[in-house]
Formats: structure tokens, C-alpha cells, sequence
């Protein structure tokens, strides 16, 4: 870029220069001692110099170009992170959520789901229906939303007062209950969603920290089989307790915890996945068969990120290419589709188990890279304040243009998200 600025000053001078003042006042780079030749001359001189900038121009252009493609591969969670460094001006006023819907029947209250956020003092999450029509959003989940919604709070929109789908399940296991054109915003696990809240998320540290080797291999008990998985769901439309099964015959040796396999100490559930119970129960294991439920665009969840943040164990999952795509370091994990069979996949999670040092390789990525948890200042609700207090300052008029719904929520939910397939293959 630099090349290309003296190049491009020295062209103008030499093209727009006086006759007076080229011998005093000629650009270093194409300086000609006592040069007092003809016009024709000098711009003899000039018209190569042009050509060479021109081309300069191109190439950087295209390096700009190639640079910022290859480094916008992640783009959507880069620009959430400009959130931790970038705080919002706080509004004028403060910033109102209506949840109009429970979640899976518990309460929507700023005290869950604002803590993490910079934004609580300023924006807040209200149940009590006396606040819809003063709301700066209507928040629905999915999970907990029926028609009778519609009859509630349609009667009194404002069409300049986003309706929020919220809904954190695969669309393999949850149909999107709202009708045409009536949701704006979705709130998902999906990077596309218009606000995102992932199950959590993996970033580059600004640097890289000592990482204790050895004290991650002291806790993996080796009497143990090599991998664990804890999971209550037995039926999976993706057909993951038939691999379990399939890997179990091939001679991986795994213990299931939950209600599919056996009853762990008080840690079986969702809500729990984080609880010390939890790690304390995983983190003696190698490997964490993390399979999810569907395979699903973007959806990867707290069974993932808290087997890398909190147990220190490696994830075993079925498709590499969601969870690259999702930013995550490859050698973080192993992946069943990369092996040729199912049979190489188990010869090389038994081999890794008993190799000190090539086990340890799958920790490495602790040196430059961190895992968040789901609940922080980034994304979820505290991205839902932030989008909504940005939007309160906008002007009437570049709040009408900004305004949008979803034709078919549904569509944009399902079609082409999942396959299925592998498991069964």
C-alpha cells in the first residue's frame, strides 16, 4: 500500500508539475539529474509511470481482496467480539424486553438471562403483560409458543416494535410455530440469525498462554475406558445410539451416563451440563463422545464446548465440517467422517488413548485459543439489548427502512439445515 502511495505521488507530480518547478521539486523515485529535456520527453517518462501505478493498483487490490476473504472466514463472530472492546452508548431510555412466552415454562427474568451483560443497567426483561405496549421488543420462544399468543398481543402491535423468535433446538427436533410474516428478528444457534446465541464459542486469545500437560494427563484415570458420553435422549433422529452401539461392537469401550446408560450422582440434565458434578464425573475419561442430536448447520452444543472449557476431555463428534465451519480449531477434536470406517475410527481412538504424547496433541489448541461459555457479553440477550438500544436511536424514518419479517420462518429454520444420513451409513 505504502509502495503504491509514492508511486501514485510521484506520478502526479510529475505529470501536473510546472515547467518552472520539475527541476526543483521531482519525486525521488523517478528524480532525473539536470534533466532539461523536451515536454515530449517528460511525458515520455510519465506515461510508463502511470502504467506501473495502475498495475500496483491492481495487485494491491487483489491482496486486499484475498487478505480480507481469507481472514473473513469467520467473519459474523469476529464482529460480536467487537462488542467486548466496543461498548454501546447507553440509550436515553432504557431498553424494555415483553417475553410474551415462558421458557420450556420457566420464567424469562433479567436475573438468568442479563447477568453476563454490560448492558443490565440499561436494558431489562419483563413477563408482566402491562408492559407490551411500551416494550421495545416482543420476545417469543419457540418451544412455549401457541396461537393464543397471536390473540394476545397482535391485537395491539406496533409495526416499529420487532417481534423476536427465540429458539435454541435443531430443526431436525423443533417445527417453527409462528405464523407468516409475523416474526422480524430470530434469535438462534444459527450464525445467520439476526441476533446469535450459540451454545457457546471458541476465540483466538491475545496471547497465548503456559498450558500444565501434564496435569491434564494426571486427571485422565487409566483404569477407566477411554470415552464417556452422559445423554438422556435415547432416540436421536441422526441415529447416534446406533453408532454408540456400532463403536461399543468394534471394540471401544465407553460408559453411558444419564438415561440412556446409568444413573450419575445428581448430574443428569440439561441445565446441569456445567455443574462441578458434571466435570468431576467426565473429566477422568480421554474422549467424550459429544454426538448431538441432529446434524444440523451450526448446531453444536454446551455438551461440546464444556467437555474443551471445564472436563478437559476430547470431543468425539460425527461431522468435522460443522464445527470448522463454526471457527473451531481441527485439532481440538476427532471426527468420526474422517476415517474410511468405523472400525479405523475406534483402532484410532484406542491408539490415542494409550499414547501420552499424542493425546496431549488434541490440547495444544489451549495455547492460543479459549472457550466461552454460553452466558456472556456478546452474544444472546445482551446482543438482543445492544441491537435494540442502537435501534432506539435511529430516526423514525431509518427505523421504517429497517424494518423486515419472515415470509416462513419455518423455511428459513429447516429447509436444507440437516443431514442425517452418516450415522445410519
Amino acid at each position: 500500500i505504502f509502495d503504491f502511495l509514492r508511486c501514485f505521488a510521484g506520478f502526479n507530480f510529475i505529470s501536473f508539475t510546472n515547467a518552472s518547478s520539475r527541476q526543483t521539486n521531482q519525486c525521488a523515485s523517478f528524480k532525473a539529474k539536470g534533466d532539461e529535456k523536451s515536454e515530449e520527453r517528460r511525458m515520455a517518462v510519465s506515461r510508463p509511470v502511470q502504467r506501473g501505478c495502475f498495475c500496483l493498483l491492481i495487485c494491491t487490490l487483489i491482496y486486499l481482496i484475498v487478505s480480507w476473504t481469507s481472514s473473513s472466514r469467520f467473519s459474523t463472530m469476529r464482529m460480536q467480539r467487537l462488542a467486548d472492546d466496543v461498548p454501546v452508548r447507553p440509550p436515553r431510555k432504557p431498553v424494555l424486553i415483553y417475553a410474551a412466552t415462558k421458557f420450556f415454562k420457566m420464567d424469562v427474568t433479567s436475573e438468568r438471562f442479563l447477568s453476563k451483560c454490560s448492558s443490565k443497567d440499561w436494558c431489562s426483561v419483563s413477563e408482566d403483560s402491562r408492559d407490551l405496549t411500551r416494550a421495545d421488543a416482543v420476545l417469543f420462544h419457540n418451544a412455549d409458543f401457541d396461537m393464543s399468543y397471536k390473540g394476545k398481543v397482535y391485537q395491539k402491535r406496533n409495526p416499529d416494535i420487532p417481534y423476536v423468535l427465540w429458539s435454541l433446538e435443531s430443526p431436525a427436533n423443533d417445527v417453527f410455530r409462528p405464523q407468516n410474516n409475523f416474526i422480524n428478528w430470530t434469535m438462534t444457534y444459527r450464525r445467520a440469525a439476526d441476533v446469535w446465541y450459540p451454545y457457546g464459542r471458541i476465540e483466538r486469545r491475545k496471547e497465548s498462554i503456559t498450558v500444565d500437560y501434564e496435569q491434564i494427563w494426571s486427571s485422565k484415570n487409566q483404569s477407566l475406558p477411554p470415552s464417556t458420553l452422559l445423554f438422556s435422549n435415547c432416540f436421536a433422529v441422526n441415529g447416534r445410539t446406533i453408532m454408540i452401539t456400532r463403536l461399543e461392537d468394534l471394540g471401544l469401550k465407553v460408559d453411558k451416563w444419564g438415561k440412556c446408560g446409568r444413573v450419575p450422582p445428581k448430574c443428569d440434565g440439561v441445565e446441569l451440563q456445567g455443574d462441578k458434578c458434571v466435570v468431576d464425573l467426565i473429566k477422568p475419561y480421554k474422549f467424550y463422545l459429544a454426538f448431538e442430536n441432529s446434524n444440523c448447520v451450526d448446531y453444536v452444543t454446551e455438551k461440546f464446548y464444556e467437555t474443551l472449557r471445564s472436563r478437559y476431555a476430547v470431543p468425539v463428534v460425527l461431522n468435522r465440517k460443522i464445527y470448522e465451519d463454526l471457527g473451531i480449531p481441527s485439532s481440538a477434536f476427532l471426527a468420526l467422517n474422517d476415517y474410511a470406517s468405523t472400525t479405523d475410527a475406534v483402532k484410532e481412538i484406542n491408539r490415542i488413548a494409550s499414547d501420552k504424547r499424542g493425546y496431549l496433541e488434541y490440547h495444544k489448541w489451549r495455547e492460543t485459543y479459549e472457550v466461552i461459555p454460553e452466558h456472556n457479553d456478546v452474544t444472546g440477550f445482551c446482543d438482543l439489548c445492544r441491537k435494540l438500544a442502537s435501534r432506539s436511536q435511529l430516526s423514525p424514518k431509518d427505523r421504517m427502512a429497517s424494518r423486515k419479517s419472515y415470509k416462513s420462518v419455518q423455511d428459513w429454520h429447516f429447509n436444507d439445515m440437516c443431514d442425517n444420513s452418516f450415522s445410519f451409513n
